[in-house]
């Protein structure tokens, strides 16, 4: 028989061992296709994004088959769009033309003069007013009993002056007897003086009543004209355009808003006498004199031509723009033209010199979009849509940056000036603002 020692358990269980069956790790097989998926997307996305900035610059051509983006997705270039006019008559002939805004060569904001609050206004949007009408009245009771005092002050100098007057003849009396009794020695010298130095002080009172009276007259003309500061008057005939405050409002002459009150009441225009400010390209101002003879079309008034003269050239130039300012007045204005319309100013050649018949109509294009190749003469349209569409024309003589059409275009159309090579014909375009 064995006999078991200290030491055999401890082997025995030292041998022991589970037995576990090893089983081997599995991905989820929907795991494994939704990585795909994601590898898939991102691949497609960097691609997309690089094909699109290589078409964008001219790396990858747009028809390449690597990768076709829909058109509606792609970025839309940027260009400069001007209108074909038509002209018709004498400003078909023009030497230069040029745009601008209606203005009026009188327009003012009315403030008062004194600060205050608006008791009264008197006019509204489209009043006619004459030169010293009254706009609108401050508040002024406190003037008005400050200008009654003046004038009580005065007319009590003026009945101090009607008192002296009565002292000096009174004084003068006694003076000349003073003078008939010394002679016959029935009073003293002395009685004699005080008769001569009473007189002479109601002389010299006089002259100092006479100086209250001027400063009385000088306090009342200044309480008139503080009163008159509070009434708000027309300097010139002409229109009310905007009415900048309203009754209880406060207003002070510089006032820039509502922290420091009003600074005009209401805003006033001769619209009788309007002119267009406009800019002429330095290139053309040689063309251009004073009191030569041009048309203004208003884009507000379509069916009308107004008459029009060089007013003033203003001798300085604008040096980022290359312009120099011109004023032109309109001769036949009527009441469908207000300031800031904008304007056309076609400044004509002298009547002997013109040469297109009242009824002609011509069509003009900007020269910067007329394009030409081998073969054709051509301009791209800018469509309803946004769309460039290539269309041939015949062209004339190309004079102050417009080119006669004689073929092709109707009037009217967008087209694009200037593209650069990479706008062609058949893109979605956007203009420039």
């Amino acid at each position: 028989m064995q006999v078991a020692t200290p030491e055999a358990p401890r082997d025995a269980l030292s041998r022991l061992r589970i037995q576990r069956e090893e089983r081997p790790v599995r991905r989820s097989f929907f795991a494994r296709i939704l990585r795909f998926v994601v590898v898939l997307c991102l691949v497609a996305a960097l691609t997309a994004g690089g094909v699109i900035v290589g078409q964008s610059r001219g790396w990858i051509p747009e028809t390449s088959s690597l990768f076709q983006m829909p058109e509606s997705f792609r970025p839309k270039p940027e260009v400069q769009s001007g209108v074909v006019s038509v002209e018709q008559g004498r400003s078909a002939d023009a030497t230069v033309v040029a745009t601008g805004y209606l203005e009026s060569r009188r327009q003012a904001r009315i403030g008062a003069r004194a600060t205050g609050r608006i008791e009264q206004v008197n006019v509204e949007e489209g009043s006619k007013v004459t030169a010293n009408d009254v706009l609108a009245v401050l508040e002024h009771a406190d003037l008005d009993a400050a200008l009654a005092a003046a004038k009580a002050t005065l007319a009590r100098s003026k009945s101090e002056l009607l008192e002296q007057d009565v002292e000096i003849q009174r004084t003068q009396r006694e003076f000349e007897r003073a003078e008939k009794s010394v002679a016959a020695k029935t009073i003293t010298s002395a009685d004699f003086d005080t008769s001569r130095f009473t007189h002479d002080a109601a002389v010299a009172r006089r002259v100092s009543v006479e100086a209250t009276i001027q400063l009385s007259e000088a306090r009342v003309r200044e309480a008139e004209q503080l009163l008159e500061n509070m009434f708000v008057r027309a300097p010139f005939d002409g229109t009310v355009i905007s009415k900048d405050a309203e009754k209880g409002e406060s207003i002070m002459p510089g006032g820039m808003g509502e922290a420091s009150g009003r600074g005009s009441v209401v805003t006033i225009a001769d619209l009788d006498h309007l002119e267009v400010d406009c800019d002429v390209k330095e290139d053309f101002i040689s063309r251009v004199l004073e009191e030569q003879i041009a048309e203004v079309s208003v884009d507000a008034v379509p069916d009308r031509r107004y008459k029009g003269r060089v007013r003033k050239i203003i001798p300085m130039g604008d040096r980022a723009r290359a312009t120099v300012k011109v004023k032109v007045e309109i001769l036949d204005a009527d009441q469908r033209l207000f300031p800031d319309m904008s304007s056309t100013v076609y400044f004509l050649p002298n009547e002997t010199e013109s040469s297109t018949k009242q009824d002609e109509r011509r069509v003009f294009c900007p020269a910067g979009a007329v394009l030409e190749s081998e073969t054709e003469t051509y301009v791209l349209v800018i469509t309803a849509e946004g769309r460039t569409k290539k269309t041939v024309v015949v062209i004339g003589e190309t004079k102050d940056e417009r080119t006669v059409i004689t073929s092709g275009l109707s009037g009217g159309e967008k087209v694009v000036v200037k593209p650069g090579p990479e706008i062609r014909d058949g893109m979605l375009v956007k203009t420039a603002q």
